[in-house]
């Protein structure tokens, strides 16, 4: 017979409960035959019995589908602290699964989104946790780290931050980040106020340089960037030989600061290749001079080119989010 909970829920029904939660949410994949994954059925089942010990042994005295997502939450948070940030996120899930209108839920999920560098599911879910509970301060300050986290300083004050202050009007950390995010916005219109008038210089250069009929400028010319050309007009067999003496060049300075950018693609510190129609290439400032000679005086053989311009890109360095 079985032996019921204080909350009249037996054990069975409650595991059945549970495992019916996380079907909804597509928690086990199907295997080629249609079985459900037994890794996953197995990973399922533990986790349920980890969370009914931890509230038996604590003495609560109704154990249901909500004592068991906050159980579960629990244990997600003591994941955070150990910075198991995926194990976390698996546990707030089930938290989910459980009680999908909890906004504090979803709250903690973005927290541990935002540690492993998704901001996207970051902040798909503090918006989910405002929608929920409008009055969360919480989930607008996780909202404008995550935009901060991206980039995005605009929102991060304006969507995230401010929002959080008018809840929390005492919240010094809010403040704090409000004051950093506004700095950085200020450091972006800057280099972008000046990215926009040093192109500007150079434009009406080239235009007065047009309009008079005067040579181009046989000053030295400035290290050698980045330069379009057409494969087209290259041997076939050359244009490889060629290509593969680049990627040879670029290849002691490539991946030097990867490791903290987190996936952003486009540094312009960075050589890159990028194809479309014509090849673009970008070495940086710290190509040989040798070679950079040597490169120039090819392409000038095959382009009648000898001035390269730089790369216009405007990459954005990744930045520490605010404490």
């Amino acid at each position: 017979m079985r032996k019921p909970h204080v909350s009249g829920v037996s054990k069975d029904e409650l595991f059945g409960q549970f495992f019916a939660a996380l079907e909804k949410i597509h928690f086990f994949r199907t295997m080629p035959d249609g079985n459900d994954d037994s890794v996953q059925l197995e990973k399922a089942t533990h986790l349920f019995h980890d969370a009914l010990t931890e509230l038996e042994r604590s003495g609560c005295q109704s154990i249901n589908i909500n004592s068991l997502a906050e159980t579960l939450k629990l244990q997600g948070n003591r994941a955070m602290q150990s910075k198991l940030y995926s194990e976390a996120i698996e546990l707030y899930d089930c938290a989910i699964a459980l009680c999908e209108n909890n906004a504090v839920y979803y709250c903690n999920r973005a927290a541990a989104y935002t540690q492993i560098h998704n901001y996207t599911e970051a902040i798909g879910d503090c918006m989910k946790s405002i929608e929920i509970n409008p009055n969360y301060s919480k989930a607008y300050s996780r909202l404008g780290l995550a935009y901060y986290a991206q980039g995005n300083y605009s929102d991060a004050i304006n969507e995230g931050f401010k929002k959080a202050l008018q809840l929390d009007p005492n919240n010094e950390s809010v403040k704090e980040n409000i004051r950093v995010a506004e700095q950085k916005l200020r450091e972006e219109q800057q280099r972008r106020g000046n990215w926009n008038r040093n192109s500007a210089s150079r434009s009406d250069g080239e235009s007065q340089n047009q309009s008079t009929g005067g040579p181009s400028s046989h000053a030295t010319p400035p290290p050698f960037t980045s330069m379009p050309f057409h494969t087209a007009a290259l041997p076939t067999d050359f244009a490889s030989m060629f290509m593969n003496m680049a990627a040879n060049a670029a290849n002691p300075y490539q991946g030097q600061n990867s490791q903290d950018r987190h996936g952003e693609e486009g540094d312009a510190d960075e050589p890159e290749i990028r194809i479309g129609g014509n090849i673009n290439l970008n070495f940086g400032e710290q190509m040989p001079e040798e070679l950079s000679g040597a490169l120039r005086s090819v392409m000038e053989m095959f382009t009648g080119s000898g001035t390269p311009h730089r790369n216009s890109q405007d990459s954005t360095n990744e930045r520490p989010a605010p404490n």
